[in-house]
């Protein structure tokens, strides 16, 4: 049967006593309406792909045998719907690509690329050839990535999908963790686009003022507010307590003494020896472990599980939790200062820090006690340019002990 069909004529078609009625669509050539029995109303197109028969003995291009492709059912895919994939289908079959091979290959690319699977090749592919600290990007993503999205295509995540997982990390309260999982999935996303495995990053341009980053390196500490932080890391227990101490007394980032293991330790010489694989730098760091630092390695556990120096795995892994440990540095500084405010006087409150503060009141104390610039940057491990870049991991060393050595003493004198 040949009809112009229209939407008050298919739903008043009614199914066939048996078997199947099927009606053709006559503006689109080759779309059929099959109705079963049963009442089921679905759209079928028969088409031929140019090419596939080959070419005649005059050069003219024949086409191959006839097909059935399933279009989908009705309602759900009403009439106009309908005659613009089938309209698409026969200009592929025109131009020689049949759109049902094409259908199979875009559900299989579908299945083949579902977040998990992409993620897993960055990670071998990009991340851990080019990146030291890999593991960190890929923990990120797993833990607040593939936890939401792990079977989804890639192809399907869009930017308000994007808004809606950094929306429920902020109303968690854990806006640094929403900077990081953007910061990552982005490159996940760029490196999906240029390995044509979607056509463009969704998350290209998400305006988010609230995921900001800090543009200032941090804040340099008060001598009153170092003191309070001291001795609320005297109160923390292991691993906590000695690792904040350390870090205050190296200038070194989080990861840097975190990570830190017993190999690294030249217990002769006193020294901490970071190699460049875990090395922001990418290249081996000394820090002299002046007598101030080594008393406080000299109290660290050793385990015979692992060789890690900060841990709860018996040294097997290093030391994690750090948001929960970092919580809890504040309460008990901000502690201490309530219990030796003077009965009367106003309790000094301690203004929110980062972690990576220690760093900059290491370097902007080294600065305020005449210690030079290239003495600095040799304790804090800071980029030179151009070909100083690979300096000997020795350079500087009795500069750095130097520079050490004072920055610790002042920091005893003021506790």
């Amino acid at each position: 049967m040949n009809k112009t069909l229209t939407t008050l004529a298919i739903e008043r078609l009614r199914p066939p006593p048996k078997g199947r009625l099927v009606i053709k669509d006559v503006p689109v050539p080759g779309l059929y309406m099959r109705i079963t029995e049963n009442g089921v109303k679905s759209w079928s197109l028969m088409y031929r792909v140019t090419g596939e028969g080959g070419v005649n003995s005059k050069g003219h291009i024949l086409k191959g045998k006839q097909r059935r492709l399933t279009l989908g059912v009705w309602p759900v895919v009403d009439l106009s719907a309908a005659r613009e994939k089938a309209r698409e289908a026969l200009r592929l079959a025109s131009e020689g690509r049949d759109p049902m091979v094409l259908r199979q290959e875009t559900v299989a690319q579908r299945i083949t690329n579902s977040m998990e699977s992409v993620v897993e090749r960055f990670i071998e592919l990009y991340a851990k050839p080019t990146t030291v600290d890999w593991h960190r990007t890929q923990r990120v993503l797993e833990l607040y990535v593939l936890s939401e999205w792990k079977q989804r295509p890639i192809t399907d995540v869009r930017r308000s999908d994007a808004h809606d997982l950094l929306d429920t990390l902020i109303k968690e309260g854990r806006t640094g963790i929403a900077r990081e999982v953007r910061k990552h999935l982005s490159r996940v996303f760029n490196w999906a686009a240029d390995r044509e495995i979607i056509s463009a990053n969704p998350l290209a341009g998400m305006a988010r003022r609230d995921l900001r980053s800090d543009k200032e390196a941090g804040r340099a500490l008060a001598d009153w507010e170092l003191c309070a932080i001291w001795k609320a890391a005297g109160q923390m227990e292991y691993p906590f307590g000695p690792m904040y101490k350390m870090l205050m007394l190296t200038g070194q980032r989080l990861r840097e003494i975190a990570e830190a293991s017993r190999p690294e330790i030249s217990e002769q010489d006193k020294l901490l020896e970071i190699p460049r694989a875990r090395y922001k730098g990418r290249r081996d760091h000394v820090v002299p472990l002046v007598p101030h630092i080594w008393e406080i390695v000299e109290t660290l556990p050793r385990w015979n599980k692992g060789d890690f120096l900060f841990t709860t795995t018996a040294g097997d892994c290093p030391v994690s939790g750090f948001s929960k440990a970092k919580a809890r540095l504040d309460m008990l500084a901000q502690k201490i200062l309530r219990e030796n405010t003077p009965e009367g006087a106003e309790v000094k409150m301690l203004a929110p820090f980062r972690v990576h503060d220690f760093r900059v009141t290491c370097e902007s104390g080294m600065a305020a006690l005449g210690i030079a610039r290239e003495s600095r940057d040799a304790v804090l491990g800071h980029a030179k340019p151009g070909l100083q870049k690979n300096y000997n991991k020795h350079d500087y060393l009795d500069e750095k002990r130097a520079a050490l050595e004072t920055w610790a003493k002042y920091v005893m004198k003021i506790l």
